[in-house]
């Protein structure tokens, strides 16, 4: 018996430690060469988990090998620092203010309607720009007399009733906007939007990369069932889906590169990505730039919230001619994500 339970702590140990090592390669392979490793990707913040738990049972045990998860952990302590962050803010008033906000088609489709509580919390904060993704354009309205610059990106698609895409409203016009085209058919959208602030141009990409489709009721379908021949035809049906939705992903990155290139502004990119800060997507898009949670969040970062609150994949990301002087997540209004808010002041 005790032979068995060294074989069980062995593999799992290996496992962990093999699982953490493939999540480390994840930001560096592109899904269209060799999609699995994106799935480790997806799944860092489990075996980062794993192996610390580990650490803690060997040194429990009193067995030296805790020094081999925790030599891999702090191995990969860089990406650790994009999950969890320590810092305080100094924002000033006449900073420039920005939030992104998966409004989860404003819980229309849960029998409620959200609108009224995102137009009163815009009213509030007085962001000089906000987007707004997964947007009914037909059940709710941002008030023109605080945001007088406004834009909605429709999908393009024949059964749209609702008017579904992205909105962003602002302050301050907006002098030029062009949807960023994807060639292959999909529910997301991207766009960029030139506005001039006080005088600087600064060009924002609001993005909303494909979906993985994962929500409660599937992850509870794939983790709640018995492992019969039924189940593994589902589970590779899943499989199959999850590799065409991250190549999918890879290619909206690439578009959304080839616009952020041509820029002859400062960037800030900010939306849903889809994808968590150990992936491929995350580490295109960030190539050259700074995260806003990484200069000035604090705490875990989740701002995916379903099924768990474990996940980091909304953004906002920004070229080194701004300097992040805040960033907050605010979950208060109803919907799978939080609000994600950032302040900004030109750098000197």
């Amino acid at each position: 018996m005790r032979r068995l339970f060294k074989r069980i702590a062995d593999f799992i140990n290996s496992l962990a430690i093999l699982g953490l090592l493939i999540a480390y390669l994840a930001p560096f392979v592109d899904p269209q060469d060799f999609w699995p490793v994106s799935f480790f990707g997806l799944t860092y913040k489990f075996w980062l988990i794993l192996n610390l738990l580990l650490v803690f049972f060997w040194i429990f045990l009193k067995k030296r090998r805790w020094m081999y998860n925790a030599f891999f952990i702090l191995m990969g302590l860089q990406f650790a620092a994009r999950n969890i962050q320590f810092n305080s803010s100094s924002a000033a008033a006449s900073d420039i203010k920005v939030a992104t906000f998966n409004v989860n088609v404003q819980q229309v489709y849960n029998g409620g309607n959200t609108s009224e509580q995102i137009r009163n919390y815009l009213n509030q904060k007085q962001f000089d720009v906000a987007v707004l993704i997964e947007w009914l354009n037909k059940k709710g309205s941002i008030d023109y007399d605080t945001y007088p610059h406004q834009q909605f990106v429709k999908l393009d698609a024949k059964k749209n009733k609702y008017d579904y895409g992205l909105k962003i409203v602002s302050k301050h016009k907006i002098i030029n906007w062009e949807r960023i085209k994807y060639e292959h058919f999909t529910n997301n959208i991207a766009a960029y939007f030139d506005i001039d602030i006080n005088g600087t141009v600064v060009r924002y990409v609001a993005t909303h990369l494909q979906s993985n489709g994962i929500n409660s009721s599937l992850y509870h379908k794939l983790v709640n069932v018995e492992i019969d021949e039924e189940y593994k035809s589902y589970a590779l049906n899943f499989a199959k889906r999850l590799k065409k939705l991250i190549v999918q992903r890879s290619e909206q990155t690439k578009a959304i590169q080839e616009v952020i290139a041509d820029s002859p502004y400062p960037v800030i990119i900010l939306g849903d990505f889809n994808d968590t800060p150990q992936s491929y997507t995350y580490q295109q898009l960030k190539k050259g730039r700074k995260d806003a949670f990484i200069e000035r969040g604090n705490g875990w970062g989740a701002t995916y919230l379903k099924p768990f609150p474990i996940m980091r994949i909304d953004y906002i990301l920004h070229d080194s001619e701004l300097e992040c002087t805040s960033y907050k997540c605010v979950s208060t209004i109803k919907s799978d994500h939080a609000m994600v808010e950032a302040t900004f002041k030109l750098s000197n």
